[in-house]
């Protein structure tokens, strides 16, 4: 599909939906505060939606219209707002989950679409030091993905999304460290859901992994459910433990934050080899007499390689790549939403 089709500029975004809705996006560079501004909507949320049973499958995201990056800079964070009409913001816990993919890059440990960003409602905005940053260049061709969960018992209308990218400047000196992001997934499965349950007092779930280029941990958080206590990162070989994240909960279980490790401050962080067996560890209680639905465990990131040059292209004929969430996955979405096409 030309991408021309989607109406795409640096500046702004205009897709129709369906008939009789149009979905406004716009890419604002704002250099006054060195950001640029993603604003997505409006979306009408209806009542006690979202995930049903908790069970999540990505062909029920909502998808938005492929971004064109406006400027080669590099980004050090972002702050995400949900608003209503008059601008008003609402609760984040109306999100189960976000994310920003980067639609020509490649994951470190999946050969997929690099996630750019990401959490849920209980991730909080990500604001690095101007010495830290994630290279994007002008161009660059990116797109969001997310879950509303609305349990507050009424609808909501004309909702928009944003997303206020936080820059590095290109030319600052000295030159920052360019890192990229990095996820884990306990239970993936490209194209189908990361969903598992937690049977009655609780379970342990372990993933094995190896890299394809080697480099330094700089930043690592996660998202865990109800009564998730933590993730683990453990060398698989010598069983010595490499950094753990754990969840602060309220009483009955409900995952309110997690843990954060910003290393590199006072030197470079854990090292990780490419080739070199890992496994995520992710931990879960269950208290009650019933199993859990639906529950996660994701490990996320910065990962500073050691040859940024190195970094593994994209291969779009990989199985994983095809099956899992891919460049025509937005494609497609939009030939269908937009008419003509």
């Amino acid at each position: 599909m030309p991408r021309h089709r989607l109406l795409t500029t640096a500046t702004s975004i205009v897709v129709a939906l369906v008939p009789g809705t149009v979905l406004a996006q716009s890419v604002r560079v704002d250099s006054a505060h060195r950001e640029v501004v993603v604003t997505l909507g409006p979306y009408d949320i209806p009542a006690d939606s979202g995930m049903a049973d908790m069970m999540s499958s990505i062909a029920d995201d909502e998808l938005s219209p492929i971004i064109v990056w406006p400027l080669r800079a590099a980004i050090r964070g972002y702050r995400l707002t949900v608003a209503d009409s008059t601008g008003r913001p609402l609760s984040r816990g109306l999100l189960h989950h976000y994310g920003v993919v980067e639609l020509d890059r490649r994951e470190l440990a999946y050969p997929t679409l690099q996630n750019l960003v990401g959490g849920g409602a209980e991730t909080a905005d990500v604001v690095l030091p101007t010495t830290v940053g994630i290279p994007l260049e002008a161009g660059d061709r990116l797109a969001v993905y997310f879950m509303w969960k609305n349990r507050t018992g009424h609808a909501f209308h004309s909702v928009s999304l944003q997303l206020r990218f936080l820059l590095t400047p290109s030319n600052q000196q000295p030159r920052p460290v360019l890192a990229m992001p990095f996820w884990l997934d306990v239970n993936f499965h490209p194209g189908g859901s990361d969903a598992f349950d937690v049977p009655p007092g609780g379970c342990t779930r372990v993933f094995a992994f190896t890299l394809p280029v080697s480099g330094h941990l700089l930043a690592v958080g996660g998202h865990l459910h109800r009564y998730g206590t933590s993730l683990r990162l453990v060398n698989a070989v010598t069983g010595a433990g490499i950094v753990t994240v754990l969840a602060r909960r309220d009483s009955d279980g409900t995952v309110r934050a997690m843990s954060r490790h910003l290393f590199g401050i006072f030197g470079e962080g854990p090292h990780l080899i490419a080739g070199q067996r890992y496994t995520l560890v992710v931990s879960y209680d269950n208290p009650t007499p019933d199993t859990l639905r639906g529950m996660m465990g994701v490990l996320g990131g910065l990962f500073v390689p050691d040859h940024l040059a190195a970094w593994p292209a994209l291969d779009r004929s990989n199985d994983i790549y095809i099956r899992g969430r891919n460049l025509r996955t937005w494609e497609s979405a939009m030939s269908k939403e937009l008419p003509g096409m």
